[in-house]
């Protein structure tokens, strides 16, 4: 799929490009105006580029994963569209290349190195661990510079001391909690992603507190326990013997923990979306939190089922109905929002290095 602007948005476009665009909102909730997000992609012709970059992914030993990484992102940022505008990706394969050999080599090199002495491996495998935090700040400023929305640019302003803060924080809310506070661990998580996302001058902001991914987590968990315990009671009461009962309960079991993780996962989207704004625009999903259970769940069915052929359908799937649960109420002049957001935010033209700007996500 090659790269290409939108004709209504030329790179040269003069200083009160674009027109006003004649907005058709959904409705009006007090003084805003509620536009959807829309997705036109097709699973059979998402299958031919899966398939393509799965295969030379493949006979290129890996080699071909950055290019894989960009048309997949192409296809998807492509064919998604608010207020008749598209998104686009135009991140540069060889740059993914780059940081995938150079956080590969240094991989192999510690793993060499552990051969000959216990000390490399735990000094190298420390090391790594140490880089996870700027690791995350890297992938995420080069994949936000390199996402548009029409002609604007997003931009990442997050700093590698934020990621770290972020990180040891986390870490010890986990090792001190024993592991009950892991949900505040995704909380900061997604405050560090979005708090630092700028749409041009247009800034993203996660209203939600750590409270609120808490219930978004163990309300599932605590749902499992009690059927968990209803499914004990009713196999020894309808079960003449312990083996039945024990059968009985194992079946219920696998069924209730299949879609228990798909439960958490669609209850954070709903927390992550429903609390988030950009400039003074609020985001919303209608989002059914049983029906995104279900998706996730059959497509891990199907693509088990399919020897993983129908990964593109599910993935087609999947991304179409999170995108099509979303919607932006505008509290601004639709116009005057667009004017924000085409323009680049103050800090890029000296944040932004094109010797720095790779990605070195694996």
């Amino acid at each position: 799929m090659q790269e290409q602007n939108p004709p209504f948005f030329p790179d040269s476009a003069p200083p009160d490009f674009p027109p006003p665009i004649p907005f058709e909102p959904l409705q009006l909730t007090g003084s805003g105006s509620v536009y959807r997000f829309k997705f036109y992609g097709d699973a059979n012709e998402y299958f031919g580029i899966w398939i393509v970059n799965i295969l030379l992914t493949i006979v290129t030993l890996s080699l071909y994963a950055p290019w894989a990484k960009v048309r997949r992102l192409r296809y998807f940022y492509g064919n998604s569209e608010f207020i008749d505008r598209k998104f686009d990706f135009t991140g540069v394969p060889k740059k993914i290349l780059i940081g995938r050999l150079i956080a590969l080599g240094i991989y192999a090199g510690i793993s060499i190195g552990a051969q000959y002495s216990i000390n490399v491996s735990i000094f190298g495998f420390l090391i790594l661990y140490l880089a996870i935090p700027w690791l995350i700040w890297a992938t995420l400023r080069f994949t936000a510079r390199n996402s548009k929305y029409g002609n604007s640019r997003f931009y990442f302003g997050g700093t590698t001391k934020d990621s770290y803060i972020a990180l040891i924080t986390g870490v010890l809310i986990y090792i001190f909690t024993l592991g009950l506070f892991t949900p505040v661990l995704i909380w900061l998580y997604k405050r560090y992603c979005i708090n630092n996302l700028y749409a041009g001058q247009l800034k993203f902001q996660l209203h939600a507190d750590w409270p609120a991914y808490m219930r978004a987590v163990y309300i599932p968990i605590f749902m499992f326990l009690g059927i968990i315990l209803v499914l004990v009671i009713l196999g020894f009461m309808l079960a003449s013997r312990p083996d039945q009962a024990l059968v009985f309960f194992g079946i219920g079991y696998a069924f209730v923990l299949f879609f228990i993780w798909p439960l958490i996962s669609a209850r954070i989207f709903i927390t992550t979306w429903n609390n988030t704004t950009v400039g003074n625009s609020q985001f919303q999903t209608d989002c059914n939190q049983w029906r995104y259970a279900w998706i996730v769940g059959s497509n891990w069915i199907v693509k088990v089922l399919s020897i993983g052929l129908m990964s593109a359908w599910a993935a087609i799937r999947l991304y179409r109905y999170q995108i099509e649960s979303l919607s932006l109420t505008l509290f601004d002049d639709p116009n005057e929002m667009m004017n924000q957001a085409q323009e680049d935010h103050s800090a890029i033209a000296e944040e932004i290095s094109d010797i720095f700007d790779i990605d070195v996500s694996l």
